[in-house]
């Protein structure tokens, strides 16, 4: 039966395309807004490109590389919203108002109890790289 997982010690078929898989050891990269990293993880993969399938301590590695990787995004956006927003000599609700039309992003961000969306954390990353922007987006 396809819905069922068959295990056959160091090898099992794929429950949705039929594939035998084998327990191998591969680089797989862990990605998280804009940052990556390789991590090394044993699970079931077929021989060509096709789906690998991960058991749960498989992806403990993948799991915990995601971690790491957003918390340094964390870190990073608290420093970066900080930075713009004092740069520009603006009080957290002018800045949350001015760059994302919400009146405590700017707090939850600097507190890291929030995360940008992309199109914020770009925006930053430009301000910071020219902050006369400041100008041109508070005369638009």
């Amino acid at each position: 039966m396809r819905d069922e997982i068959a295990v056959l010690d160091d090898a099992m078929i794929h429950p949705v395309t039929g594939a035998v898989l084998k327990r191998q050891r591969r680089l797989e990269t862990v990605s998280y807004m804009g940052r990556s990293k390789q991590v090394e993880v044993v699970a079931f993969y077929p021989e060509d490109d096709g789906d690998a399938v991960f058991t749960s301590p498989d992806s403990d590695a993948m799991d915990e590389a995601f971690r790491e990787l957003r918390a340094e995004y964390q870190a990073e956006m608290k420093k970066l919203a900080k930075s713009v927003r004092k740069s520009a000599r603006l009080t957290q609700k002018e800045a949350s108002l001015l760059l994302t039309g919400s009146p405590n992003s700017f707090s939850k961000y600097e507190r890291g109890e929030a995360q940008p969306s992309w199109p914020t954390f770009v925006l930053l990353k430009l301000i910071a790289s020219d902050p006369s922007l400041i100008d041109k987006i508070k005369a638009a």
